[in-house]
């Protein structure tokens, strides 16, 4: 198992959660979350950079899945995300190491 998370526009999420819907993506969590790239637009210069407040919203999707679906995840996730311009956001990929699925703990 692999878990896809992507960080996009906050005015792209609902875009990507459609699409993934719409791919036969079954479950998926968003999170909005405050964040920039290694470095911060023009506009944030001069503020406090550890006050997250001050930090641009971004969404934060996360996707587990089988490592046969992680392309399709990954580029339905970039697809509908993207505009073109700096700050799209990214994809990664990570291991799942174990996962046990509460209501019947398989």
């Amino acid at each position: 198992m692999k878990i896809v998370k992507a960080y996009v526009r906050v005015s792209r999420a609902a875009q990507v959660v459609q699409a993934l819907h719409k791919a036969g993506v079954p479950g998926l969590t968003v999170y909005v979350v405050h964040g920039t790239s290694a470095e911060l637009p023009p506009s944030y210069h001069g503020l406090h950079p550890f006050d997250p407040s001050n930090l641009p919203e971004t969404a934060k999707v996360e996707v587990i899945c089988k490592e046969d679906r992680v392309e399709m995840v990954m580029e339905t996730i970039a697809h509908a995300a993207k505009t073109g311009y700096a700050g799209d956001g990214i994809v990664t990929v990570e291991n799942v190491e174990k996962l046990v699925r509460i209501r019947d703990l398989k």
